[in-house]
């Protein structure tokens, strides 16, 4: 066979034996995974249409789904078509319908013979909510601007606007007050005199110093009121209350010294220095430096005089020597006697 004749018998065996081709193969029908992302162009009336199409094909599964033989066909995805673009008043709007071709084919797998009745409940339910989803996308489109407002008309906002300071529902303003006016010119003043005084206007750090100063003086002053309440409390001074007669203070204290002299002039010297130290507390509870009480210890008046070093020291020196000789039981006499009536004349008169 030659060459010629050959290439001439292939030629006739391609025609020959060529496979027919269907209209299917040509025009196969629309598959969501084969799409390609194609989008389909559509007017806002084909979209309420389209819409309709859809409901309706959601319908058709959900009534279909107990029969086996027809839900494949109902819920078949490729009935959804392709996603859309709609042209409305406000622009382009794309549209996907990934979510119903999803609920489409679950619904078929839903009745297959290995699934139960859960997983047709589960289907059923996802119909339902794709069917409610549906009808909110139509609402979007009838009534797109809920409330009746449309994009660029202030004349409706203006309306409602006006319609609500006539109805009065709200608290009315009113003008500042005489004093609110004063401080207003107060602050204002404050603020001009600040900027004058900085050659390159107000800066931030004189600001913050300024908030600094007007927030510590308060504050300051309320800590001082805190304490000085907490030390009224802690020594209970009342100014008008009269001391106990069992108080150091309820007898003056040159009755006290008096007495100590008395003794003295006995002999009696651990008495006299006793009395004399008596006499230093009753002059010092007398000015109100602590609240009447005679149950303190010598150790416990000293502490309350921590914050006067000097009448501290002398009120130190007179307890050592009553100390001493009351409760150290030392011998004493006419010096120690004098020394601690000399300490006292330096308590009386500070």
């Amino acid at each position: 066979m030659t060459k010629a004749n050959r290439f001439a018998f292939a030629l006739l065996a391609s025609v020959t034996f060529r496979p027919q081709v269907t209209s299917a193969q040509v025009n196969p029908p629309f598959k969501p995974e084969m799409s390609g992302g194609y989008v389909r162009q559509i007017t806002e009336e084909d979209y309420r249409q389209e819409l309709d199409r859809l409901q309706t094909v959601v319908d058709n599964c959900s009534h279909e789904l107990p029969d086996q033989t027809t839900a494949h066909k109902a819920c078949d995805p490729s009935l959804v078509g392709p996603d859309v673009v709609v042209s409305i008043a406000t622009g382009k709007r794309t549209l996907q319908y990934a979510w119903l071709r999803d609920s489409l084919r679950d619904s078929a797998l839903a009745e297959s013979k290995e699934k139960d009745s859960s997983t047709r409940k589960q289907a059923s339910t996802e119909l339902r909510e794709d069917s409610a989803r549906l009808e909110e996308m139509a609402q979007e489109i009838t009534s797109p601007h809920p409330g009746g407002y449309t994009p660029g008309n202030v004349s409706d906002v203006r309306r409602k606007l006006d319609a609500i300071l006539a109805s009065g529902d709200y608290p009315q303003a009113k003008p500042p007050s005489f004093w609110q006016r004063i401080w207003n010119e107060f602050l204002r003043w404050l603020l001009k005199a600040l900027s004058s005084v900085m050659p390159s206007g107000p800066s931030t750090t004189a600001i913050y110093l300024l908030e600094l100063t007007v927030i510590a003086i308060p504050c300051g002053l309320l800590i001082w009121w805190f304490v000085r309440k907490l030390q009224i409390q802690r020594l209970g001074l009342a100014q008008n209350s009269a001391p106990h007669p069992s108080a150091p203070s309820a007898q003056d204290w040159r009755e006290w010294l008096e007495h100590g002299r008395r003794l003295g002039r006995e002999g009696r010297w651990r008495e006299a220095i006793h009395r004399v130290y008596w006499s230093a507390i009753s002059c010092l509870e007398s000015r109100r430096l602590w609240p009447a009480d005679r149950t303190r210890t010598p150790r416990e008046y000293l502490r309350l005089l921590d914050g006067s070093p000097e009448m501290r020291g002398d009120l130190f020196s007179l307890t050592r020597s009553f100390e001493h000789t009351w409760y150290g039981e030392r011998p004493a006499g006419e010096k120690e006697f004098q020394e601690a009536c000399s300490v006292l004349e330096r308590i009386a008169a500070r």
